[in-house]
């Protein structure tokens, strides 16, 4: 930061030179930058009716017309100018009715039917079709072309027109937009800044951004027009304040720097860190825009949010540089601050909270239901002013011609004449239907098709298409229209399932009901956002959504205005200024509340609003006003009303936001204050007290249902979908075969259903079906389940990436066939199915089980990763599991290879089993993992799996325990043997030296004296020697080593002594701490509470060894001890007893039989301290066994199966957002053909790779 800093203040004329140097390719860029006037050509290419336009321009030449108005001309005048028409480039035909009938018959004498419809006394219609679309540039061209042959003869109307008059309109406003802009926004900064010349150098500092801006997007292509008209004047507005903060935090570390670059450096510093969060939530807000369906959300989208991050960039560097070049000038033009303090306002706004609230939440009730019922049109012509020349010949149209909507029907050539005959009179019978030709019906007109040329003929017949021409009284984009719409297209549909229905009217139908979706997506991921956004800056659970309420509230209040005045508005402008007035103006709500919490932890709720307000209420005042100026002026100005009604309500946005920010907002942060202090983090709680928490609870729930409201689907029908694709041992798809259920829950008798697959058949019934474009209708007349199957071409949302070796060269498996070696194959599952959500690249989260056969005969030493091994004793059976995608969506480490399976080993002849992966996108809802069932039984469900993985660990752990306690106790006791076989040694000795003794001098019997000493002789001869001492403790530390809360503390140890390694502190250091033999510069080390958790965590080890080894010397010596000296004991007592009847007898040969017996005893004893080291090395084999069988249980569980398990039950828990946000991406994948809205669906995959031929 510092070096920056310094490069800007040291720098700061050359800074200022590339920024007027960088002029010039954006003016370049500018100038290169397409403009597009028709907002039709923003709806998706994959409609219905963008497919009919595109057959209307390929097969018909027709990629736009125009239905013309020619007033008080000739006939023969008529026939010049079309002749003069046909000349202009770009236009395809040009026909009227004199085409037909010559200029010598007199229009009065044809049908009342021709003349109503094609002629008047004093005018005419003449018919121009362009090669080219609407909105192309040649169309364009070909429209003022023609307007200046006819000047004022022909009215030009039709959607081209409209268009090239909404060029020519916007071109000629938009300077007017910034200029207008600018003056109100120099008026707001000369009175609330200090100096007369800084609102200048601020206004030139945003102008070169909205210029780098507008420049950049060459790179976009095109833009629209209404991009084009309102991005430099929200651009304005939004970044305004950046460069307002950065000037106030300039002024005010000049009175403590030693100089102006000094004080640059901090308030360069202070401005990133606050601009950060602020402008985020803003860019946030526009990119929000990029999930509409209705493309020219993302035009403004990015365009906006390319033009904040530009306008920051711009505040940070280029108007600090301008701030120190004109420093002194500054202070010469220094004045007065006009602005108010607001004094009376924050002492209204503190001292009648409650009331405030009070009417907070009564008005919350009209803002919604008037937001909800404002009226929105979608007619493009509304918003052109009414004396321009398309809308007055599209007035004349309808009046004179009762043309308002017309519609091309485009049906297949095959059709008979017949056919399209009874189709026109079916559609004739719906309500508001004016007219339906073809060719087949002119003669109905006194037209008949003789009568016309080829040139005319073919404008309603191409090679594949003939087109039948409507004409609907209703107007274009009416609830009455669409309605008649769908009525015509389930007629037309009865006689050739693939017709369309083309034209201005449809077109329209389909932009209203995208809109409608795009209205509500838009809100929903725009306040999502930036509630995720909210939830980092503010560190806080309750703040983010008492924002997201306020703010929408303003939303709200300010689109129920329009209901409430009686007025409507464009489509664009309901879609838009939800998202727009929410990022642009929630940084007010952020700045105030960031203050109340920074004073609320030293002072009380009362005190810290009072702060809070001293504190923002003029810069949010400032920021507002600016946010005002800019958009206010335009929305006044301009004639273009999809202009001038998007900066009205913006204007108007900024200010009900404002001012809900300075009164409601504080009001709401009093009231909630316990639960806020309760739900942020690091925020002093005091001696709150929760006992309303659930009454608090209860109104938050119930503000946000009351903001959020989301409708729930009702699913008539539920599609259980399996897909099985094959593939090529190479991992090339060979084919996909895709089984489609539909499980008939309401007894339908049709089932509708949309696929997309190829030939299609009933797999376990005789119903039948037809198809309908990719609508598919079943007639069940038993009301059964259908069961089909078809072909699918469709892209697989995971495809793989195999790689085999051999004694680690790359080779194709065909090749490896029969050859030994060492094997390794890679199977590298690849998520396709990505997402950007919330900012952020996500993939649908699918699950895999993997499973294949290695059979033991020729193959060993398998090994897989991410899974197991498990030997039937012919066959190794491989069980694997991966999650492509989830790395990339969650970014951690754990998770790097899950979405990689390696299988290792070697073979003395290699042959490739078939591989099986089975897929499911329901990783977050394990019980979906049941129908995974038929992949031979093979982790039928993760979760089960993991289950029964840790009661396989857990009894591995408990043998393995057992296992060691039953060898240390075979080992004491084959010592305890051992000692005891020394002492009867012994005792031999002492009985062979008593018969020596007797052969000389007989006693009476064995002394106590004798017995103690025979005793203590065995007891010291069975202490434990150094060499066993040793083995036992090292043996007691390496279990508690492999202890796991030993080995927890390791790992924290091990981390934390890796983070302060730089600083020179090593593991003797920590031992010299833990010692408390700290001198000299290790007692200043040891005191550094940095190192607190380090040396208790070593003491926390050292304990735990010292205990094992203690407690193992001891006990071992103690068993020993006991051992020996019962058995001694009981040995010499016998002994003693035998001697005394020696004694008694004087007879040397008992004494020698108690020898020979004694001699037995040792023989005994020696035999059974050998069998006890045979046991003691059996268990002790058996131990190693167990801990291998417990090493191998845990690495499976915890590298395999776990890994998922683990992860979402721990590590996710901290990723909770990007959670919800993939468990809705699991949510939503539930079909991969097609699907109706309102089915429910499921999706599985089953993949077989192909093995080599045997």
């Amino acid at each position: 930061m510092n070096k920056f800093t310094n490069f800007i203040c040291k720098h700061k004329t050359l800074i200022l030179i590339i920024a007027l140097l960088l002029l010039i390719p954006s003016l370049i860029g500018i100038k290169e930058t397409k403009i597009n006037y028709d907002i039709l050509v923003y709806l998706p290419k994959d409609i219905e009716t963008i497919k009919g336009q595109n057959i209307l321009t390929d097969d018909f030449n027709m990629g736009a017309f125009s239905i013309s108005i020619i007033d008080n001309m000739e006939a023969k005048d008529v026939i010049k100018l079309e002749n003069k028409i046909k000349k202009v480039k770009g236009v395809n035909e040009v026909a009227s009715l004199y085409d037909v009938i010559g200029t010598n018959i007199p229009i009065e004498i044809l049908p009342d039917e021709v003349t109503d419809r094609l002629a008047k006394k004093d005018s005419s219609l003449l018919l121009i079709t362009f090669k080219d679309g609407t909105s192309e540039e040649t169309t364009l061209n070909a429209v003022r072309e023609i307007r200046k042959l006819t000047k004022e003869n022909v009215k030009v109307a039709g959607m081209s027109a409209m268009v090239l008059d909404t060029m020519d309109l916007s071109n000629k406003e938009i300077l007017s937009y910034v200029i207008i802009a600018v003056i109100l926004c120099l008026i707001v900064l000369m009175l609330s800044l200090d100096s007369y010349l800084v609102p200048f150098i601020l206004l030139l500092n945003i102008g070169i951004a909205i210029l780098f801006n507008m420049g950049t997007n060459v790179f976009l292509g095109n833009i629209s027009y209404i991009t084009k008209a309102i991005s430099a004047v929200l651009q304005l507005g939004v970044t305004t304040d950046f460069s307002i903060f950065l000037y106030h935090k300039y002024e005010n570390c000049k009175k403590k720097a030693k100089n102006k670059e000094e004080a640059m450096k901090e308030a360069i510093k202070d401005t990133i860190t606050a601009v950060t969060g602020s402008s985020l939530t803003t860019i946030a807000g526009f990119l929000a825009l990029c999930f509409m369906t209705l493309t020219l959300g993302k035009d403004i989208g990015i365009v906006m949010a390319k033009g904040v991050l530009l306008g920051v960039i711009c505040v940070i560097t280029l108007f600090p540089a301008l701030l120190l070049i004109f420093d002194k000038q500054i202070e010469k033009t220094s004045h007065k601050v006009i602005l108010p303090t607001f004094k009376k306002l924050k002492d209204f706004t503190i001292k009648h909270y409650k009331a405030i609230f009070i009417v907070f939440l009564l008005l919350t009730i009209p803002a919604i239901i008037g937001q909800r019922k404002t009226e929105v049109y979608y007619n493009l012509d509304r918003t052109l002013p009414s004396y321009l020349s398309s809308s007055v010949a599209n007035k004349s149209l309808k009046e004179d011609y009762n043309i308002v909507s017309p519609e091309m029907i485009l049906i297949d050539k095959n059709i008979s004449n017949d056919d399209i005959n009874d189709m026109i009179d079916e559609i004739k019978k719906i309500d508001g239907i004016d007219f339906a030709i073809s060719n087949s019906s002119l003669s109905d007109l006194g037209l008949p098709i003789d009568m016309l040329d080829n040139n005319l003929s073919s404008m309603v017949e191409s090679d594949k298409y003939k087109m039948v021409i409507l004409n609907s009284k209703y107007d274009i984009a009416t609830k009455k229209l669409n309605d008649q719409i769908s009525k015509v297209n389930k007629i037309v549909k009865k006689y050739d399932s693939k017709a369309i229905v083309a034209g201005e009217g449809p077109l329209m139908k389909d932009l209203v009901e995208i809109s409608d979706t795009d209205f509500k997506n838009v809100n929903y991921v725009s306040i999502l956002v930036i509630l995720v956004i909210m939830l980092f800056v503010l560190k806080s659970y309750s703040l983010p959504i008492l924002l997201i309420c306020v703010i929408e509230f303003a939303i709200f209040l300010n689109m129920s205005v329009p209901y409430y005045t009686h007025t409507s508005i464009p489509f664009i402008a309901s879609i838009v200024i939800g998202t727009i007035q929410l990022g642009a103006t929630i940084d007010y709500a952020i700045l105030m509340t960031t203050k109340y919490l920074e004073e609320r932890k030293t002072k009380d709720k009362i005190k810290a609003i009072k702060a809070s307000l001293d504190n923002s209420v003029s810069s949010i005042f400032v920021s507002g006003m600016c946010f005002f100026a800019a958009t206010f002026g335009v929305g006044v100005y301009s004639k273009l009303e999809m202009i001038g009604s998007l900066c009205s309500l913006i204007s108007r946005g900024a200010i009900i936001s404002m001012i809900t920010v300075i009164m409601v907002l504080p009001s709401v942060l009093i009231i909630f204050d316990k639960l806020i202090c309760k739900t942020t983090k690091g925020f002093k709680k005091g001696d709150v007290n929760m006992k309303n928490k659930k009454a608090l609870n209860k109104v938050m729930q119930a503000l946000l249902i009351g903001m959020l409201i989301i409708p729930q689907s009702v699913f008539a029908l539920t599609k259980d979908e399996t897909v099985y694709a094959k593939f090529k041992n190479n991992g090339k798809v060979k084919n996909v075969t895709v089984t489609e259920h539909l499980i008939n829950d309401d007894k339908l008798t049709n089932i509708n259903d949309l696929t997309n697959l190829n030939n299609i058949k009933n797999l376990n019934g005789n119903e039948k079906y037809t198809l309908d474009n990719n609508k598919l209708t079943w007639q069940s007349k038993s009301k059964k389940d259908i069961y089909y199957q078809g072909s699918s071409n469709n892209n697989l949302p995971i495809t793989l990436d195999i790689t085999y070796k051999l004694n680690g060269k790359i080779k194709k498996a065909n090749e490896m066939k029969n050859k030994k070696g060492d094997v390794e194959i890679t199977i590298k599952l690849i998520n396709n199915d990505k997402h950007y959500v919330n900012g952020k690249n996500l993939y649908t989260p699918f699950v895999s089980a993997l499973t294949t056969i290695v059979p033991t005969k020729y193959n060993s030493n398998v090994t897989v990763s991410n899974g197991k091994v498990i030997s039937t004793g012919t066959n190794n059976v491989i069980a694997a599991i991966a999650s492509p995608g989830l790395y990339e969506s969650l970014g951690m480490e754990e998770l790097k290879n899950l979405d990689t399976v390696t299988i290792k080993y070697t073979t003395e002849k290699f042959n490739l089993n078939s591989i099986y992966i089975a897929s499911t996108p329901k990783i977050l809802d394990s019980s979906d993992l049941d129908k995974l069932d038929n992949l031979d039984g093979i982790y039928s469900k993760v979760n089960s799996l993991s289950d029964a993985a840790y009661k396989i660990a857990a009894g591995s752990n408990d043998l393995k325990d057992g296992l060691e306690k039953s060898s240390n106790g075979t080992k004491k006791i084959n010592d305890g043997i051992k000692n005891v076989y020394s002492g009867s040694n012994t005792l031999t000795n002492a009985v062979s030296k008593s018969i020596s003794d007797l052969e000389n001098d007989t006693s009476d019997a064995l002394d106590s004296n004798t017995i103690d000493y025979i005793i203590n002789t065995s007891v010291n001869s069975a202490t434990l020697t150094e060499e066993q001492k040793n083995y036992i403790v090292n043996k007691a530390v390496n279990e508690i080593r492999e202890n796991e809360n030993y080995k927890v503390i390791k790992a924290k140890y091990d981390a934390g002594l890796s983070s302060v390694s730089s600083l020179g502190i090593t593991d003797e250091i920590i031992k010299i701490c833990v010692s408390g033999n700290a001198q000299g510069k290790y007692t200043q080390i040891c005191n550094d509470e940095k190192l607190a958790s380090l040396i208790s965590a070593k003491q926390m080890m050292i304990i735990m060894e010292e205990t094992a080894k203690q407690t193992a010397i001891k006990t071992s010596e103690e068993v020993t001890a006991n051992v020996a000296k019962n058995v001694s004991k009981s040995v010499a007592i016998n002994v003693s007893n035998n001697v005394k009847t020696a004694a008694t007898k004087k007879t040397k040969e008992q004494l020698s039989l108690l020898k020979e017996n004694l001699d037995k005893l040792n023989n005994g004893i020696n035999e059974l301290s050998n069998g006890m080291d045979e046991l003691y090395n059996g268990s002790t084999k058996l131990l190693n066994g167990a801990n291998e069988l417990n090493n191998g249980i845990n690495k499976f569980n915890n590298d395999g199966i776990s890994k998922i398990t683990n992860i979402i039950n721990t590590d996710l828990k901290s990723k909770a957002n990007i959670l919800k946000d993939l468990k809705n991406l699991s949510k939503k994948y539930n079909s991969y053909t097609l699907k109706e809205n309102n089915t429910k669906g499921s999706t599985k995959f089953i993949y077989l790779i192909n093995g080599t031929k045997k």
